[in-house]
Formats: C-alpha cells, sequence, structure tokens
C-alpha cells in the first residue's frame, strides 16, 4: 500500500505473366492462351481496383484531426477533505479537526485533517496554497514519486503530509466519453492517505 512512500494482411496478387503454364501457352499468336491471359489481366485489373479502393477507405478513416483531449479539474478542497477523513476512517484512524501550525522552514499552514492523539495529519494544497507558499513547501510530487512530508512545530516534532490539489484530477464530461472519473481522482487521493497513515504507524509517529 506505501511503496510511494518508501522509496495488413491480405491475399498477394501476381500480375498476368506471372502464371505461365506453358511456354506454349503464351506464345505469340496462340489461339488457346490469349483469352487465359486476358481474363487473368481482367482478374488483376479487378484486384488492384479493389484494394486501392480499401486503401483509400481507411486513408478517409484515420485522416481525420485528432480530438483534443478533455478538459480537466481538479478535486475541490472541501469535497477532498470529506475523502481524506473517509480515508481514515478506514484505515482505522480517527480524524479530527486541522489547526495552524509553523512549519521549520517557517511558513504556516493549516492541518485540514488531523489524527487523534497524534502529531501528525494531512494538508490538501490548493493552487492558491501552492502559490502563496512559494519555496516553503517542496514541489509536487510525479505520480511515481514519495509524497511529500514536512515536519512543523516548536520542535518539528509534527508531521504533515502534502497532498498536492494538482495531483488529484478529472474530466467533467459524461458517459463514454469519459477519460478520467471523479471516483478514479478520489481513490488516488484515498489511497495517498492511507498509505501516509499506515507509513506513520510503521514509522512510529507519535
Amino acid at each position: 500500500m506505501w511503496r510511494k512512500l518508501q522509496r495488413g494482411s491480405g491475399a498477394h496478387h501476381l500480375g498476368p505473366l506471372q502464371h505461365r503454364s506453358s511456354e506454349r501457352a503464351l506464345a505469340p499468336g496462340s489461339a488457346r492462351g490469349a483469352p487465359r491471359l486476358l481474363g487473368r489481366a481482367r482478374e488483376a485489373a479487378r484486384a488492384a481496383l479493389g484494394i486501392a479502393a480499401a486503401a483509400l477507405a481507411l486513408a478517409g478513416c484515420g485522416g481525420g484531426e485528432a480530438r483534443a483531449p478533455n478538459p480537466l479539474r481538479s478535486l475541490d478542497e472541501r469535497r477532498a477533505i470529506e475523502v481524506i477523513r473517509r480515508a481514515m476512517v478506514q484505515e482505522g484512524a480517527k480524524p479530527v479537526l486541522g489547526r495552524q501550525i509553523d512549519l521549520v522552514s517557517g511558513a504556516k499552514v493549516r492541518i485540514d485533517v488531523g489524527v487523534q492523539s497524534r502529531s501528525y495529519g494531512v494538508v490538501y494544497v490548493t493552487e492558491e496554497d501552492a502559490q502563496a507558499l512559494g519555496a516553503a513547501i517542496p514541489p509536487p510530487n510525479g505520480r511515481d514519486e514519495k509524497l511529500r512530508i514536512v515536519r512543523g512545530g516548536p520542535d518539528g516534532a509534527i508531521r504533515i503530509v502534502l497532498l498536492y490539489q494538482q495531483n488529484y484530477l478529472y474530466d467533467d464530461l459524461v458517459g463514454e466519453s469519459h477519460e478520467r472519473t471523479t471516483i478514479t481522482a478520489e481513490r488516488e487521493l484515498t489511497r495517498d492517505v492511507q498509505d501516509f497513515i499506515t507509513y506513520a504507524r510503521t514509522q512510529k509517529f507519535q
């Protein structure tokens, strides 16, 4: 669970002159060979026309402009906090109201959801938060990178995981045109919260 914290084919048509039953059949002036060759030529011509038509049809199907990706939006803060609280409960932790603390970097942040009787919690970093805090917090983690954990409090004993809003995206289209659904974004947020809770227990965070 907490690995992020550890670490064409078709028939080959030959030309009419490639099927020679005998030298006699193709000899100039042969009355028997000429109709046969003419028939084969017609068959080859029809086959060539069929292949050309199929190629044009395929070109027409694939020659259109590529569809633009669906516009994405991120989980809003209120919904994200609900998902974070639910994820903690599923992991056996009791969520509590957050509070504002000082990071060791000197910046102030508000813990969105804390854990009862524990000195750790979760901050859902909105795009506005990230702009305001700037270099006081680390940059957002990539999909396969470790979650960002920072310290706060007078002695740095408080551990906070920073979950960046820009990592939980979905499109607002409906039906089969969905590329990333709201459910997908919420599952990713749930997974990251639970990974952090598991990691905090394993590392014996107070």
